[in-house]
């Protein structure tokens, strides 16, 4: 009887025991199966903002060098103005036409009224 009760006892703890360690087992699958989850969301998500913030780059390089290229044809045109403006106010002036001196153009110094980021 005593054997009996025994293996009684000992199926008991053994089957109890495995429910447990199954019942972990299940828990961490189940975790790990949510973070499998979670980190294919994330990927889905981050592939496409990967590739529009790759565009909105390029467009603000490209928007960047027309900026430059528009700054550049100004600064020419300022140059070629002042020396236009001394030329006619001298022929103004040679002809008995009083005529006040141009206005200053502003210099490359105090810079553009916007200021553009040079950083890549």
């Amino acid at each position: 009887m005593l054997t009996e009760l025994a293996s009684v006892l000992g199926g008991l703890v053994t089957g109890v025991g495995g429910v447990c360690a199954a019942g972990l087992l299940s828990r961490r699958k189940r975790r790990a199966d949510a973070v499998q989850v979670l980190t294919q969301a994330a990927a889905q998500m981050v592939e496409p903002l990967s590739r529009q913030i790759a565009a909105m780059t390029a467009e603000l390089e490209a928007h960047r060098r027309v900026v430059a290229d528009s700054e550049q044809r100004c600064r020419l045109a300022a140059t070629q103005h002042t020396s236009w403006d001394v030329v006619v106010r001298s022929s103004l002036l040679n002809l008995g036409v009083d005529v006040p001196p141009p206005p200053p153009m502003p210099d490359d110094r105090s810079g553009p009224q916007h200021q553009v980021d040079p950083r890549p």
